[in-house]
């Protein structure tokens, strides 16, 4: 489930498609060329749906006229996570190889592709300045990233009991 613009309207990912639905629970959308969606971000600035399914297309949605923007085939398979960068909006994809890309609507390439662990990444986050990112793995660990210097790793930390690998983060606002 993803809130749009405003909290009257929401995307919601069903087994098939993805619906838009208002406060009241009444469908406004169907979103039919959004297959087995499995992660949904909105960008509010700019008034996009983007989304990602099992086969690894990333897809934009205008929630404003409806239209999908653009279609990007990631090539790399099921995306298991998806997050957006809140500085310039750059959609980051996690994949099963180790993998973050790094996505815009206009470019049919990812901008930026790199290698962050050795097995499939769970997780992505981003501070709200677009500065750092860090990114979590089946390998139990954690990594922060320079997002200013793609490439260069600021720290490593293993998920406590070296057992369970991090889910899911998130960056503090407080400093």
């Amino acid at each position: 489930v993803c809130f749009l613009h405003t909290e009257n309207m929401f995307a919601v990912a069903q087994k098939k498609y993805c619906y838009i639905y208002d406060s009241a629970g009444v469908e406004l959308h169907c979103l039919r060329k959004h297959l087995e969606v499995t992660n949904m971000e909105y960008l509010p600035y700019h008034f996009l749906l983007a989304t990602v399914g099992k086969a690894g297309y990333l897809k934009y949605q205008d929630t404003s006229t409806g239209n999908l923007i653009c279609e990007h085939r990631t090539k790399l398979g099921t995306c298991d996570t998806m997050t957006q960068n809140p500085y310039n909006a750059v959609m980051a994809l996690g994949h099963n190889n180790g993998t973050v890309t790094m996505w815009t609507p206009n470019m049919t390439k990812p901008v930026v592709q790199m290698l962050c662990h050795r097995a499939n990444v769970t997780s992505v986050a981003f501070d709200l300045t677009g500065n750092y990112m860090a990114t979590a793995g089946v390998d139990c660990q954690v990594h922060i990233w320079d997002a200013r210097k793609f490439g260069e790793k600021l720290h490593s930390y293993h998920t406590p009991g070296n057992t369970k690998p991090a889910t899911s983060l998130d960056i503090s606002q407080n400093r």
